[in-house]
């Protein structure tokens, strides 16, 4: 498979073509070489330092998104250390969430939460 190139661009147009996109996905999108314990540490506002299984530079690219509110990440709740399981987009102003068939699909928190 011929690797795709890793930009913020293409890196934010992947996660907005899909209502959720998972580290793993981001991985073989790109592909992206990363030992099963490597680890990158990002820093967001919010949330402080939270921790991605990406290498440094893809992980840098996700951070930039976060800190121009463009994405968002989804934890995960069942370890103490703030793991990135996956990555949204955030709709701002004027802009409407991304539609999958005739439901709305926010994800906030922990949860996804499907408007009909």
């Amino acid at each position: 498979m011929p690797k795709k190139r890793l930009g913020k661009s293409s890196l934010l147009w992947f996660i907005r073509s899909r209502s959720f996109v998972s580290i793993p996905d981001i991985r073989r999108r790109f592909n992206l070489p990363c030992a099963e314990d490597e680890v990158s540490a990002i820093v967001v506002s919010r949330e402080g330092t939270v921790y991605v299984g990406l290498p440094r530079e893809a992980a840098k690219l996700l951070q930039d998104l976060v800190r121009e509110e463009k994405v968002g990440l989804e934890l995960e709740p069942g370890i103490l250390a703030r793991a990135v399981t996956g990555a949204y987009v955030v709709p701002h102003r004027g802009e409407s969430p991304a539609l999958t068939g005739d439901r709305e699909e926010y994800l906030t928190g922990e949860e996804m939460t499907v408007v009909i």
